[in-house]
């Protein structure tokens, strides 16, 4: 073969690895997918209320950690400044119970609250992040006003 052939060899299967690199996502970690949806009957809910907030996954998951924090305080932060506070926040005591999903606020099999859960603002964006093990996940989501019958 000639030098031509083998040059045209070479930039093929660099231009393979790099597309395989680019597109099959090897780089990273696995990823969490988690779904988001809330559940619109709040019989007695007061003007500054949300609407119960459910947060599933695509499996079921050991949590080993999970923060909510305002997406104002993720965006807004300069270099150096410390880390926002989150308004719920777990941690896994031990060996944590597989879950498929859970709502805001309640507890998660064997996690202990470090923070939180604190009240959501309507309207106001926020992040939840959590870990199972290696895996790790986040989802931007936004509460929805609970508006009572009769308002």
């Amino acid at each position: 073969m000639t030098k031509n052939t083998w040059t045209l060899i070479a930039v093929a299967v660099v231009l393979a690895a790099l597309y395989v690199f680019q597109f099959a996502d090897l780089r990273g970690r696995p990823r969490i997918q988690i779904n988001v949806s809330s559940r619109p009957f709040m019989p007695n809910a007061g003007p500054d209320d949300v609407l119960p907030i459910l947060f599933g996954f695509d499996r079921d998951l050991a949590i080993t950690a999970l923060r909510v924090t305002p997406l104002s305080l993720l965006t807004n932060r300069t270099a150096g400044s410390p880390e926002p506070k989150p308004v719920w926040q777990l941690r896994a005591k031990a060996a944590s119970e597989p879950v498929r999903g859970f709502r805001y606020g309640d507890p998660i099999g064997q996690t202990e609250v470090v923070s939180g859960p604190e009240k959501l603002i309507p309207a106001i964006g926020y992040r939840l992040e959590i870990e199972a093990g290696k895996l790790q996940g986040s989802v931007d989501f936004v509460p929805q006003a609970a508006l009572s019958p009769g308002n």
